[in-house]
């Protein structure tokens, strides 16, 4: 029954073997969000002088101010979504992300980040709507007492998971179903360390951005943790993450990134676990994921393909349809990158889940199409 887990998982190393150190340390289309801040330590032990935020970006950046940088991102299209559900629209046009980020650009041990937006981008088990609210998406002071080591308090994005929340940085238009249940921002305090190819972090948060989504059966957790390490090796980008939503669920993961040539490949697997306490609401406790990214690039198109596959058997990790125990998507995403900083793309989604949908009449159905058409640009 995890033939889609175990083949998806050989397929990818065995690609990885037919080039084990040609062009390792080329950097993939797509950067985890780990990797980006243990670079910013890195850059900072090897090469003081350069400048860098406490976020790690590697977007231009544009003055606004002396000592202040702007960056961010917009991104807007059609999307379309069989099966959304009885009186629910199939299509939308979506203002799919705005996001705009200020940040310190001096060399000081102390320096900030903070972004105002909105992302409106659905999930593939989500229909497509707009998301009318405009607020602070995340907020930092970030601190560094010493080479190597970063203390960062605010708003913050977890570093769990492999995609973005902000999905112009993704190579997919539509999140993925896997990525749909990782951890949102949150409040809270986070300490990293990076030194040569190894890094590490832990943090400590009270609420979250969107305390909403973590309730389950009239339970929501008091406060969360995570922590990580990252390793960089024959040019393989590891990453093993662990969150923990106190007295509900925990999560536990692995991402695995690698470029080859002019093919960027990722693998991402997530293990939840429901927390004893929640026995008597789920038939069982855990969850299986796995997905895998490939995206091949030539000249100005890429063509990023990902691959899921769900085992959560009546745990309702990822839907609450109980007949759901498996759930495959594969989604096809052509892109044609105008600039560095620009592009149009289209995408294509299949999802199967058993009694997951339904349609406008309200029957339920097994599988679902997305569709969606996306022009950004990031600045």
């Amino acid at each position: 029954r995890k033939f889609f887990v175990i083949s998806g998982c050989l397929i990818f190393m065995a690609m990885s073997g037919m080039s084990f150190a040609a062009d390792g340390d080329k950097p993939g289309p797509l950067d985890s969000k780990l990797k980006q801040e243990m670079e910013t330590l890195k850059a900072e032990h090897e090469k003081p002088e350069k400048k860098v935020n406490s976020e790690g970006e590697t977007n231009s950046l544009t003055s606004i101010l002396p000592g202040l940088e702007i960056s961010g991102g917009i991104s807007a299209g059609s999307f379309y979504a069989s099966k959304p559900g009885r009186a629910v629209s199939d299509n939308n046009f979506l203002l799919s992300n705005f996001l705009v980020e200020i940040s310190s650009s001096d060399k000081s041990p102390i320096s900030f980040s903070g972004a105002v937006g909105e992302t409106s981008t659905p999930s593939l088990l989500d229909a497509p709507e707009n998301n009318t609210g405009f607020d602070i998406e995340y907020a930092s002071v970030f601190v560094r007492p010493a080479v190597g080591i970063g203390l960062e308090a605010g708003l913050l994005t977890p570093i769990a998971g492999y995609e973005d929340t902000y999905t112009y940085n993704n190579a997919n238009i539509v999140t993925g179903v896997m990525a749909s249940q990782q951890p949102y921002n949150a409040y809270g305090a986070r300490f990293s360390y990076s030194t040569g190819a190894i890094g590490m972090y832990a943090g400590y948060y009270k609420t979250r951005l969107d305390d909403e989504e973590y309730c389950a059966d009239d339970s929501c957790p008091d406060d969360a943790w995570e922590a990580g390490i990252s390793a960089s090796a024959g040019g393989f980008d590891c990453t093993l993450y662990n969150y923990r939503l106190n007295g509900l669920k925990n999560l536990t993961g692995l991402v695995v990134e690698k470029t080859i040539e002019n093919v960027y490949l990722a693998l991402n697997v997530d293990y939840w676990r429901w927390d004893r306490d929640m026995d008597v609401f789920y038939g069982r406790r855990s969850s299986t994921a796995c997905a895998v990214y490939v995206s091949p690039t030539f000249e100005k198109f890429s063509f990023p393909l990902r691959l899921e596959y769900i085992d959560q058997g009546s745990s309702k990790i990822y839907t609450d349809d109980t007949k759901a125990r498996r759930i495959y998507a594969a989604t096809l995403t052509p892109t044609y990158h105008f600039t560095e900083n620009s592009y149009f793309r289209m995408e294509g989604s299949y999802i199967n889940a058993d009694g997951a949908f339904a349609d406008q009449r309200g029957t339920v159905e097994n599988s679902r199409v997305y569709l969606a058409v996306e022009a950004g640009f990031i600045f």
